[in-house]
């Protein structure tokens, strides 16, 4: 592991340094034996790949005949598994299952990568990366994006499935020169997959769900970082130039205002030329609020990059953006080899629609607010700086839980029904599971100002949960509440201990946050799967 350290050490020093001997750590038992803890906990230890082995009985000599296996350059890596999950749309997403021996490989490859790529990564860059989440992400948009007038949502089509092998490669040898661990890198990319008892053979892609493709993925997607640092160089007003471009008229107000006002100063209050003076003073101060302050637009570029999803906000000219727009999707077609999408990516202007980014709807209200404070012979008026709004998709949210069962569409809105599959569970893993789905809910909606939009979600889940145990033990709902009060306690049999639907009353903005440095995911209506299959 000190060699791990020694190689994070050099990329801090010098972003461009070229890693030597890097497969040369894979002699080290000791981080096979780290690959091995890590992975032993996940949910997904004991799911079998292509072949039924699992991590299930792993031992020592086990993980020191896969390192000899490796170290000589004849290990071989499996087919990856598919398995699809279905969309709403009627289409598949697929996701892969690797081996067990296959996930202690990627997970030593994940290791040393991480240790090379992670103090290059730009800070812009927060997805699948140790210590940030999604809430790290939406924090940076809430303070760097507020300036912005327009925002390009930025959408690749199959992102992780066109994923071009060959260019890869090309730029992890730009920082590592050491041919076996490269030849390594591209047996895990060609090892294929098993989909429906049929290997094929890919060109293209990294399989979603596997332990190394994250990292492959960010590795790909930095050069895109980087482009984008150069368009910010190209086009962004410098920081020298932005305190001296105002406009002739806005500084001719100025001048007037600061000339009446010393006019004003020489009046006794409450005489007939300080009151015309006054009005003189309101006039000039309304014309300069709606005089444009600048001789020429600053240009500013703001940018945030979520795994394949990402944002630029742009201050400025439209056409601008669709310029950099442009510029954006000739390099991806052009260096990277993928396509943004046509109708997916497009420009917003943040005071006259919704950005859609990490499951939250963004946008700038039209008018800024505007507070005043009246004192002796004295009123001032203050307009406050933008403030982004972060609103949470109520429509989206209860629409993919009626796809799964737990609401039922109405032709205005859903209602909650109770799920009959899961009338065979027992009450405590019920209310349990539903515990689950809401906070969720509310932990990554934990940074919406107006959290008391969660207030209809939750009475649907509570009730919804209600229900479930009512159809299981032939009761109503109201005889459930009376049973287990209304926050649904349940003891746990032949335990001490209880479980409960969370009820929720304070909805304050102040209990607002953003949960930063944890892994707050996204959650993944599509993926919520019945208890019972």
């Amino acid at each position: 592991m000190k060699r791990l350290l020694e190689i994070r050490k050099l990329s801090q020093k010098d972003k461009k340094w070229i890693h030597r001997d890097s497969f040369r750590i894979l002699n080290k038992e000791e981080i096979w034996i780290t690959a091995y803890e890590k992975l032993k906990g996940n949910k997904g230890a004991l799911t079998p790949g292509s072949t039924p082995e699992t991590m299930d009985g792993m031992s020592l000599e086990r993980l020191k005949r896969l390192q000899e296996k490796v170290c000589s350059g004849k290990y071989k890596f499996k087919p990856v598994k598919l398995t699809y999950i279905p969309k709403p749309d009627g289409r598949r997403r697929p996701l892969g299952l690797s081996t067990a021996n296959d996930k202690i490989v990627q997970e030593v490859m994940r290791m040393i990568l991480e240790a090379i790529y992670e103090p290059v990564f730009v800070e812009e860059s927060f997805g699948f990366r140790a210590g940030l989440g999604c809430h790290d992400a939406l924090y940076h948009v809430e303070n760097k994006f507020r300036w912005m007038d327009y925002v390009i949502e930025g959408d690749i089509e199959q992102a992780y499935p066109t994923i071009d092998h060959r260019i890869l490669i090309k730029i992890l040898q730009k920082r590592i020169d050491d041919h076996r661990f490269i030849t390594l890198v591209w047996k895990c990319l060609k090892c294929g997959v098993l989909d429906e008892e049929q290997i094929k053979w890919l060109k293209t892609g990294v399989p979603q769900g596997s332990i190394v493709s994250p990292i492959l993925a960010n590795i790909y997607y930095h050069e895109l970082d980087k482009f984008v640092q150069i368009l910010t160089i190209k086009y962004e007003t410098p920081e020298s130039e932005r305190n001296n471009l105002k406009s002739p008229a806005y500084k001719a107000l100025e001048y007037k205002i600061n000339k009446v006002s010393e006019r004003m100063r020489n009046h006794e209050p409450q005489t007939k030329e300080r009151h015309e003076l006054s009005k003189e003073l309101k006039t000039l101060r309304s014309e300069h609020l709606q005089t444009n302050s600048l001789k020429n637009n600053t240009i500013r570029i703001e940018y945030v990059r979520y795994a394949d999803d990402w944002m630029i906000g742009m201050s400025g000219y439209k056409k601008l953006a669709h310029k950099i727009k442009e510029e954006i999707s000739n390099f991806m077609k052009n260096d990277l080899v993928q396509n943004l999408h046509p109708l997916k990516t497009k420009i917003t202007n943040l005071r006259e629609g919704n950005v859609h980014f990490l499951g939250y709807e963004i946008f700038l209200p039209k008018n800024r607010p505007i507070s005043s404070y009246k004192g002796k012979r004295v009123k001032t008026i203050r307009r406050s700086q933008p403030q982004l709004r972060f609103d949470i998709p109520v429509a989206e949210i209860t629409k993919r839980y009626a796809e799964r069962g737990y609401f039922k569409q109405l032709p205005k809105g859903v209602r909650p029904i109770s799920i009959g599959s899961y009338t065979v569970l027992e009450d405590h893993v019920i209310v349990s599971h539903y515990r689950s789905l809401w906070l969720g809910l509310l932990n990554y909606y934990s940074g919406c100002p107006n959290r008391g939009r969660l207030q209809y979600i939750h009475y649907l889940l509570h009730m919804s949960c209600a229900m479930t145990l009512g159809h299981r033990h032939r009761m109503s709902c109201s005889k459930i509440f009376r049973k287990h009060g209304k926050t649904l306690k349940i003891e746990i049999k032949d335990t001490a201990k209880t479980v409960s639907f969370p009820y929720k009353t304070s909805w304050k903005l102040k209990e607002r946050k953003w949960l930063r440095g944890k892994k707050v995911e996204i959650p993944n209506y599509r993926q919520v799967k019945n208890l019972v299959s």
